[in-house]
């Protein structure tokens, strides 16, 4: 059957030569703006019915391959060191990515949480992969960290599993190789059944982002595994606090704001609407806002 991301709404309308139309509209709430619509004229009710089952059969399995398929995945582990072994722990980390994550297959990234509750906090990244990449062995991998590294940790998370949202996000296509010196998190929990509503806003500003040429960068996530599967991620790399720091609107006309720009691209006071729609999806502000600090000396070198 449709999982519950996609939504099919059937009509039937009689023609005056007695065959049926049978309107399917399917709406794909992954990218939000997607409807496709399909005409298929049907001479009697019996045909029509096996029709409708044979056509759900395939969208469904259609569907299923395009959502997986084409879906990319980022896979993060929290870990904070002991307060006396932070040096034995940095050490231990550098030595293990030296030994198993040497290219951009086996990449990872390490950043340091700078501020709020989880300061002190280690975070590692496993980036743009498919579903495939949970079919593999990692078992020799994971029993090295256990007996090389694992001593000096006093408390960890379990993986957890992120899907990147691409058409809400701008700046993180695989041809954006450079790592910025810090990431700003800001996480919320979406309300049930609210997803497309809490997205709009952010896909059109993706849009905005290409169309003016922003030099920044901006990605939404959502976890799919390891937790809960309502919380998103806003997330945004930065070299340096002051000025430009975040990014440029190169083609932003001088007399004009990033609001006016959005307005002028998607209809007046769309701006005031998209975000309040978006602010009213949410269910819990502030679940998390954290800053990290990438550290390069800990994560795989790739150029």
């Amino acid at each position: 059957m449709l999982s519950p991301c996609d939504s099919a709404k059937f009509s039937l309308e009689t023609y005056t030569n007695k065959s049926i139309v049978l309107f399917i509209t399917l709406k794909y709430y992954s990218s939000l703006s997607n409807i496709k619509i399909f005409y298929i004229s049907i001479n009697n009710l019996n045909q029509m019915k096996k029709t409708i089952f044979f056509l759900i059969l395939i969208l469904s399995y259609s569907l299923s391959a395009q959502t997986w398929g084409n879906r990319e995945y980022w896979i993060s582990y929290e870990y904070t060191p002991k307060a006396d072994q932070i040096s034995e722990f940095e050490k231990a980390v550098k030595e293990k990515t030296n030994k198993w994550n040497t290219n951009l297959e086996t990449a990872i990234f390490t950043f340091e949480v700078v501020n709020g509750p989880n300061s002190g906090t280690y975070e590692r990244w496993v980036t743009r992969k498919d579903r495939s990449f949970f079919d593999q062995d990692f078992s020799k991998e994971i029993e090295y960290w256990k007996k090389n590294v694992g001593k000096y940790i006093a408390d960890q998370s379990g993986q957890q599993t992120w899907r990147i949202f691409k058409g809400a996000s701008y700046g993180w296509g695989p041809e954006n190789t450079n790592v910025n010196k810090f990431y700003q998190q800001n996480r919320v929990v979406v309300k049930a059944g609210m997803t497309a509503q809490f997205l709009r806003a952010h896909e059109r500003m993706a849009k905005l982002m290409a169309e003016l040429n922003y030099t920044g960068n901006r990605a939404v996530f959502r976890i799919e595994n390891g937790g809960n599967t309502r919380e998103f991620a806003v997330v945004y790399g930065f070299d340096q606090h002051g000025g430009d720091g975040s990014g440029i609107w190169t083609d932003l006309p001088e007399d004009s704001s990033v609001r006016d720009a959005y307005n002028e691209m998607f209809g007046y006071e769309a701006w005031s609407t998209d975000w309040q729609a978006s602010s009213e999806a949410i269910e819990l502000w502030g679940n998390l806002a954290q800053k990290t600090r990438f550290r390069p000396e800990l994560s795989t070198k790739l150029q």
